[in-house]
Protein backbone atom coordinates (compact mmCIF):
# COMPACT_ATOMS: atom_id res chain seq x y z
CA UNK A 1 0.00 0.00 0.00
CA UNK A 2 1.60 3.18 -0.99
CA UNK A 3 0.38 6.12 0.97
CA UNK A 4 1.28 10.25 1.02
CA UNK A 5 2.39 11.38 4.64
CA UNK A 6 -0.69 13.61 3.66
CA UNK A 7 -3.26 11.07 4.98
CA UNK A 8 -2.99 11.45 8.36
CA UNK A 9 -5.31 8.69 9.80
CA UNK A 10 -5.08 5.46 8.78
CA UNK A 11 -7.26 2.19 8.59
CA UNK A 12 -5.74 -0.67 9.25
CA UNK A 13 -7.31 -4.28 9.31
CA UNK A 14 -5.99 -6.79 11.22
CA UNK A 15 -2.76 -8.58 9.94
CA UNK A 16 -2.28 -6.11 7.16
CA UNK A 17 0.54 -3.29 7.24
CA UNK A 18 1.35 -0.24 6.08
CA UNK A 19 5.22 0.35 4.88
CA UNK A 20 6.62 3.74 4.97
CA UNK A 21 10.35 4.92 3.22
CA UNK A 22 12.39 7.35 4.47
CA UNK A 23 10.05 8.90 7.11
CA UNK A 24 12.69 9.99 9.93
CA UNK A 25 10.86 12.38 12.50
CA UNK A 26 7.55 11.29 11.42
CA UNK A 27 5.27 10.48 14.43
CA UNK A 28 3.14 7.30 14.49
CA UNK A 29 -0.11 7.48 17.00
CA UNK A 30 -2.49 5.09 17.63
CA UNK A 31 -5.83 5.97 17.84
CA UNK A 32 -7.57 2.13 18.57
CA UNK A 33 -6.30 -1.31 18.16
CA UNK A 34 -2.64 -2.22 18.41
CA UNK A 35 -0.05 -2.35 16.56
CA UNK A 36 3.70 -3.38 16.18
CA UNK A 37 6.32 -1.28 14.60
CA UNK A 38 9.74 -1.92 13.17
CA UNK A 39 12.04 0.22 11.22
CA UNK A 40 14.66 -1.12 9.23
CA UNK A 41 18.08 -1.83 10.60
CA UNK A 42 16.83 -1.61 14.31
CA UNK A 43 16.71 -4.54 16.62
CA UNK A 44 13.79 -3.75 18.53
CA UNK A 45 9.86 -4.64 18.46
CA UNK A 46 7.18 -1.85 19.35
CA UNK A 47 4.19 -2.30 20.33
CA UNK A 48 1.94 0.53 20.37
CA UNK A 49 -1.52 0.39 21.96
CA UNK A 50 -4.09 3.84 21.64
CA UNK A 51 -3.09 6.68 23.16
CA UNK A 52 0.58 5.81 22.43
CA UNK A 53 3.13 7.52 19.75
CA UNK A 54 6.42 6.75 18.80
CA UNK A 55 8.77 8.72 16.49
CA UNK A 56 10.38 7.04 13.55
CA UNK A 57 13.93 7.74 14.27
CA UNK A 58 16.00 6.47 10.56
CA UNK A 59 15.39 6.51 7.20
CA UNK A 60 14.54 3.33 5.49
CA UNK A 61 11.98 1.18 5.55
CA UNK A 62 9.57 1.34 8.62
CA UNK A 63 6.62 -1.46 9.05
CA UNK A 64 3.86 -0.48 10.90
CA UNK A 65 1.27 -3.69 11.42
CA UNK A 66 -1.92 -4.21 12.96
CA UNK A 67 -2.38 -6.93 15.28
CA UNK A 68 -6.30 -5.87 15.44
CA UNK A 69 -8.00 -3.80 13.78
CA UNK A 70 -6.51 -0.33 14.34
CA UNK A 71 -6.50 3.49 13.38
CA UNK A 72 -3.24 5.27 13.39
CA UNK A 73 -2.00 8.69 12.73
CA UNK A 74 1.36 9.30 10.74
CA UNK A 75 2.16 12.70 11.67
CA UNK A 76 5.17 14.08 8.87
CA UNK A 77 8.47 15.55 9.73
CA UNK A 78 8.40 18.56 10.69
CA UNK A 79 10.71 20.39 8.02
CA UNK A 80 14.10 21.66 9.30
CA UNK A 81 15.73 24.93 8.52
CA UNK A 82 18.96 24.14 5.74
CA UNK A 83 22.11 24.79 7.01
CA UNK A 84 22.02 27.96 5.04
CA UNK A 85 19.31 29.60 6.88
CA UNK A 86 20.46 28.34 10.17
CA UNK A 87 23.81 30.19 9.46
CA UNK A 88 22.22 33.49 8.09
CA UNK A 89 20.13 33.76 11.37
CA UNK A 90 23.30 33.33 13.49
CA UNK A 91 24.71 35.74 11.36
CA UNK A 92 21.41 38.21 11.83
CA UNK A 93 21.51 37.68 15.61
CA UNK A 94 25.27 38.33 15.92
CA UNK A 95 24.85 41.77 13.91
CA UNK A 96 21.94 43.06 15.98
CA UNK A 97 23.85 42.18 19.25
CA UNK A 98 26.48 44.21 17.74
CA UNK A 99 24.12 47.15 16.84
CA UNK A 100 22.58 47.25 19.80
CA UNK A 101 25.82 46.82 22.34
CA UNK A 102 27.13 49.96 19.97
CA UNK A 103 24.21 51.75 20.41
CA UNK A 104 24.44 51.15 23.80
CA UNK A 105 28.14 52.56 24.03
CA UNK A 106 27.19 55.04 22.20
CA UNK A 107 24.24 56.58 24.72
CA UNK A 108 27.25 55.89 27.37
CA UNK A 109 29.09 58.48 25.92
CA UNK A 110 26.46 60.52 25.28
CA UNK A 111 25.95 60.28 21.87
CA UNK A 112 22.06 59.93 20.24
CA UNK A 113 22.32 57.59 16.27
CA UNK A 114 19.67 58.85 14.47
Amino acid sequence: MRIALTQKNIALERYHALSISDAAGAEVEVRTGQVWLTMDGDTRDIFLAPGYTHAIQRDGLTLISAIQPSVVRVEPPRPQPSVWNRWLERVWNWLRSAGEARARAALKRGIYLT
